[in-house]
């Protein structure tokens, strides 16, 4: 009975701290229904259909992928997917995505190369700041920083257009005033998967991306979960909330 805990504790304790291997998406290339491809803007049938071409995509792929029915186009971006010659064209450039291995259970920074934290969580001007602003030039790429369900894609009064992701053990991520949301309600997204892109739409006074770790809807330090980045240069550090 006793090797029998053990090893038990042993598979508990191995479970724990598990590694996981994280595709990063960039410009380049990115995901989207276990699909690489890439988010682009089109208006038209006749635009996706010049897309497809580009990369030698299959046309139909790409209407079931975003879902397109009665050949209606009513959205701005849509994925469009890579061939796999496409693929190796890239490979050959040496053009790839970024290889994490991080802990399963860990979440990552929601953009590429974060370098400044303009507020973190605390009072700011006397309204409690429920999470982290990071600048970012608009039109960046918004990463979820763990692995989950998309219940929430819209436009939310002061968080402009947010992304909600809501993850194992109660947690849920926010992502805010992004100029372009891509993923939909609905929708399974990895870790490292790109969701959004950045803006300063809703009540923003330029291009960020505000940031919200929660449990059973309680804001939480998103520096607490996050890797350490020493490199980060925090302009308002005030964080009296404790």
């Amino acid at each position: 009975m006793k090797i029998y805990y053990i090893v038990l504790l042993l598979l508990f304790s191995t479970s724990l701290y598990s590694q996981q291997i994280v595709y990063i998406d960039n410009e380049k290339i990115q995901e989207y229904k276990n699909t690489l491809g890439i988010w682009l803007p089109a208006a038209s049938k006749q635009e996706l259909t010049a897309l497809s071409n580009k990369y030698s995509s299959d046309i139909d792929q790409i209407y079931k992928l975003n879902n397109i029915k009665n050949n209606q186009i009513t959205r701005k971006y849509y994925f469009i997917s890579y061939s796999d010659a496409y693929l190796e064209k890239l490979k050959s450039q040496d053009i790839k995505r970024e290889i994490n291995t991080c802990k399963d259970k860990e979440f990552i920074w929601p953009l590429l190369d974060p370098i400044k934290i303009s507020s973190v969580l605390g009072f700011r001007n006397k309204k409690f700041h429920p999470g982290l602003d990071l600048p970012v030039p608009g039109g960046k790429p918004v990463l979820a920083s763990m692995e989950g369900l998309i219940i929430y894609d819209g436009y939310a009064e002061g968080y402009g257009r947010m992304i909600v992701i809501k993850h194992k053990n109660n947690y849920i991520t926010r992502y805010a005033h992004n100029s372009v949301n891509l993923v939909r309600k609905g929708d399974f997204v990895k870790k490292g998967q790109i969701i959004a892109f950045a803006g300063s739409t809703g009540n923003s006074t330029g291009n960020h991306l505000h940031f919200e770790i929660r449990c059973r809807d309680v804001p939480l330090d998103p520096l607490d979960f996050l890797p350490a980045k020493n490199d980060l240069h925090i302009i308002h550090t005030l964080k009296n909330w404790k």
